[in-house]
């Protein structure tokens, strides 16, 4: 008699979800703003569920638009940055082993600006971070990223830090709020 591990339904749950996410979401109830001062966050979010023979594993999509500030000092010159980062949050359960949700972030600061304070050259970043974390229902998320004068080679980076404080409902599994800020590493 053959026995078959029960550890060889994983692949199939995880290729499952990935394509329905990619195929099929339904979108969110609505839509929700929050306000932050003079800024705004927008954020949407829509929910996949994927089933094979022996589980079903669920993710939960939510997007952000997050008004971002702040100054990196040194090197040449400081420099200013304003704009917004777009943030994506796909919540993945765990339905084999039960663990806690995995959230996979997604982070692009392509639509940040900066300018320098005695020059007054524009500054850009096209970055783009994936971060993994386990849920939970306030996180901080810290990481440093490049950015040059407008036109310039790339080669000649500097170097600021990003820092999101994140939350998430933890029962519906969708970011609820965001804010951003930018300074020196």
């Amino acid at each position: 008699m053959m026995r078959r591990s029960q550890l060889s339904s994983a692949p199939l749950t995880v290729a499952l979800a990935v394509g329905a996410a990619l195929c099929w979401t339904v979108p969110a109830a609505a839509q929700t703003a929050a306000t932050v001062g003079v800024t705004t966050t927008t954020l949407s979010a829509s929910t996949t569920v994927a089933t094979s023979t022996s589980s079903a594993t669920t993710t939960t999509s939510t997007s952000a638009l997050v008004p971002v500030t702040g100054v990196v000092t040194g090197g040449a010159e400081s420099v200013s940055f304003s704009g917004k980062a777009k943030v994506s949050a796909n919540v993945v359960t765990d339905p084999d082993f039960g663990g806690t949700p995995t959230v996979v972030l997604s982070i692009d600061l392509s639509g940040l600006s900066g300018v320098g304070a005695s020059t007054r050259k524009k500054y850009v970043t096209a970055d783009g971070e994936v971060i993994n974390r386990r849920l939970a229902a306030g996180d901080i998320v810290q990481y440093t990223f490049p950015f040059y004068e407008n036109g310039a080679s790339a080669m000649s980076a500097r170097v600021g830090s990003v820092s999101f404080n994140l939350s998430f409902d933890v029962n519906t599994l969708k970011l609820t709020g965001a804010t951003g800020s930018i300074g020196s590493p």
